[in-house]
């Protein structure tokens, strides 16, 4: 079968339409996905896989950075087209969606020394949990467990090497990503995996350019394909 991937991949990176639309993506300002090194410098995983989809699709596909609040409205008024970004079945009402890009790791990181091997060792922890940050029922209903709630993941990192939490919930890539930023590697002991979120390709339903997102999603299958996404992703840290 593989000769008819390697034939399918050929095809969609060959498929130039014949008339080229500009489709505007907008994702999350959120470092190793996507941020700004400079104002006029983004970069990280998105910016990265867009330059690629652009470059085989055809297409022109500027792109903003924004928080979750602004892509929905954005998305929902049609101001921008499509976006990568955590799928939220809420946002089914707005948007449809495709191919995924990457099935992101939610969990719980804990400090060293602390043992963290199944569920059960959460119980006697304090775990900080970021506002508004959800990924697993059954964690965020656990009565049991006791919470510690910050407004982000700066600031639970800062607590864990205080030691005034004993770990940090939430997207392990971006989280890991922050400890090596702040220098607290030396910080972080075992990691438990509750649940993957896709980040996946989603456009709104009141875009004109809908019909396209077929053929974007043919594109990131083909990324697949030959390497090129899985390349890009572990050179940001999604590994």
């Amino acid at each position: 079968m593989a000769w008819k991937r390697w034939i399918f991949g050929v095809l969609a990176m060959a498929a130039v339409p014949a008339s080229a639309a500009e489709i505007r993506f907008v994702s999350i300002d959120a470092a190793p996905w996507a941020f700004y090194e400079a104002p006029d410098r983004p970069a990280g995983a998105f910016p990265e896989i867009i330059a690629e989809l652009e470059k085989r699709s055809g297409h022109t596909l500027p792109f903003t950075l924004q928080t979750f609040a602004r892509i929905e409205r954005d998305l929902e008024l049609g101001v921008q087209d499509c976006t990568i970004i955590l799928w939220m079945d809420s946002r089914g009402r707005l948007v449809e969606l495709g191919e995924t890009v990457y099935p992101m790791p939610f969990g719980i990181i804990a400090r060293k020394g602390v043992t963290l091997a199944k569920y059960d060792d959460l119980l006697p922890l304090t775990v900080s949990m970021v506002r508004g940050v959800a990924f697993d029922k059954r964690f965020e209903a656990d009565e049991r467990i006791k919470r510690d709630i910050d407004k982000d993941y700066g600031q639970s990192l800062q607590k864990l090497a205080h030691g005034r939490v004993d770990a940090v919930s939430g997207a392990v890539p971006t989280i890991l990503h922050q400890v090596q930023k702040a220098g607290l590697d030396d910080q972080i002991g075992d990691i438990l995996e509750l649940s993957r979120i896709p980040l996946a390709l989603q456009c709104s339903k009141s875009s004109a350019q809908l019909p396209h997102m077929a053929e974007l999603g043919a594109v990131i299958r083909a990324m697949k394909d030959d390497g090129t996404l899985r390349k890009i992703l572990a050179r940001n840290g999604y590994r």
